[in-house]
């Protein structure tokens, strides 16, 4: 069984997603009360299954057009989810009152998503010769299910990175909200490649793009301050 580039690059999507939610989760197991972790796990647990479902088909039959059609509706489906939480945290942060009509509002609206996707399924072709999976998603379902996400991804980008820049006190979190803020800017123009791709070449730079996104979320993430070294200790060499 050999691996291609797309799969390739979805494993490793995954694997980065996953370690994140492990370690977004021991953070929310050390303070249960926080629906900020809650959320940031939620979006990264999703996350990964989405990939999951995205590289796992690929293994098993990456020339059965209709199976990969239905794992990539149940991927979108856990993508949307993802988008769900994310959107979340944003509205937590500025509109706390808000919080709950948003997540519901937006959950409806990624229903509609999945279930057009089951419905006029994308007709994915993986390239034998360069490795490259062009999903060929239904034009009225990629438009739609992109704008649903760029409406999150944009306000969380400029939110977070607006977050960061203000911060003069707390160098981690300065540096922490940026990156996060870069890494969504980066997802958004994964979201956009991902789901209006019409080439290989335009497949493969989402591809590049997503790995660049979740990369950049992963060291934002796990940045802390590095801790100065105390000074070496000075001996007294006339005693």
């Amino acid at each position: 069984m050999t691996l291609q580039t797309s799969t390739i690059i979805d494993l490793i999507n995954a694997g980065v997603c996953g370690y994140l939610a492990v370690r977004l989760h021991r953070g929310w197991q050390q303070d249960p009360s926080s629906q900020t972790l809650k959320s940031f796990f939620m979006t990264y647990i999703f996350m990964t299954l989405a990939y999951v479902f995205l590289f796992v088909p690929r293994l098993l039959a990456s020339s059965q057009t209709q199976f990969l059609g239905v794992s990539f509706a149940l991927g979108n489906g856990f993508f949307l989810l993802a988008t769900v939480y994310f959107g979340r945290i944003v509205v937590f942060f500025t509109r706390p009152n808000w919080a709950k009509r948003f997540f519901f509002g937006f959950l409806g609206l990624a229903a509609i998503s999945f279930i057009w996707s089951l419905l006029q399924p994308a007709k994915p072709m993986v390239d034998a010769a360069t490795g490259i999976t062009s999903w060929n998603v239904q034009a009225a379902v990629g438009v739609y299910t992109g704008v649903l996400m760029i409406l999150v991804l944009i306000p969380g980008a400029i939110f977070f990175i607006h977050r960061g820049w203000h911060e003069k006190v707390n160098h981690v979190v300065r540096v922490r909200s940026i990156t996060i803020g870069v890494g969504a800017a980066l997802i958004m123009v994964t979201a956009i490649t991902f789901y209006l791709a019409s080439t290989e070449t335009i497949a493969i730079l989402g591809d590049l793009f997503s790995i660049a996104a979740l990369l950049t979320v992963f060291l934002g993430v796990v940045y802390h301050r590095p801790q100065k070294l105390p000074p070496p200790a000075i001996t007294n060499k006339l005693s």
